[in-house]
């Protein structure tokens, strides 16, 4: 079960452009919404803010306490900067911990592909997070892949090669592929040229032989 982040918010009156003086006073707007509550204006300190997005992400259960009342939530989006990457304004969307959600988890690659470098293969990471369902107490943070058991350039792990977790089914076809191997640009480019060069010298003995035949 995912730990519950606690973050302390106020309700907002400050709205449109007038938001950028808050911003200058440390504080964050966002909004609180969800299913079984009207949409909240909130703002939160940044200083308390920062370190609930490093753990929280988006897959952690957070315990927002808007004057007195508390809402489990995720964090759904967070608007930035387009330069400097500032948080601008965060999204909260309550859930119900007895209702099943859709979210997706972020796929992390665990293990090493030795055999696979030693190959001249390199490793593909194809399907970098997963659209799941579960309550919100069983929301992994991470949906953990060990690549460690490919051995052959070539071999692939699909969605049917995941480990089953409790509680949490995935909502993707079975045979998307998560992780492929292939090799490097330059060993396929050696091959290649290994056998552009195998195929001129038949021909070269053909010629030779056929200028043979005519003396």
């Amino acid at each position: 079960m995912a730990e519950t982040i606690v973050l302390n918010a106020a309700k907002r009156a400050v709205t449109g452009k007038e938001v950028r003086h808050l911003r200058r006073e440390g504080q964050i707007p966002g909004v609180l919404y969800g299913p079984g509550i009207e949409p909240v204006s909130i703002q939160v300190p940044w200083l308390e803010l920062r370190p609930v997005l490093l753990q929280a992400g988006g897959t952690h259960v957070i315990q927002v306490a808007v004057e007195g009342e508390q809402y489990n939530a995720l964090i759904k989006s967070v608007q930035r900067a387009p330069i400097r990457g500032d948080v601008l304004h965060v999204d909260f969307y309550r859930v119900r911990m007895d209702v099943a959600i859709r979210t997706e988890v972020p796929i992390v690659l665990t293990g090493s592909i030795d055999a696979i470098e030693d190959a001249d293969g390199v490793l593909v990471h194809e399907l970098t997070s997963l659209l799941v369902e579960c309550l919100p107490g069983d929301l992994p943070s991470e949906i953990t892949v060990d690549v460690s058991g490919l051995t052959e350039v070539g071999q692939m792990i699909l969605v049917s090669d995941l480990p089953e977790l409790p509680g949490v089914s995935y909502h993707e076809a079975p045979e998307t592929v998560i992780v492929t191997t292939t090799y490097t640009r330059a060993a396929v480019e050696a091959e290649e040229e290994a056998e552009t060069a195998g195929g001129d010298e038949p021909e070269l003995i053909r010629r030779h032989d056929e200028e043979e035949d005519e003396k």
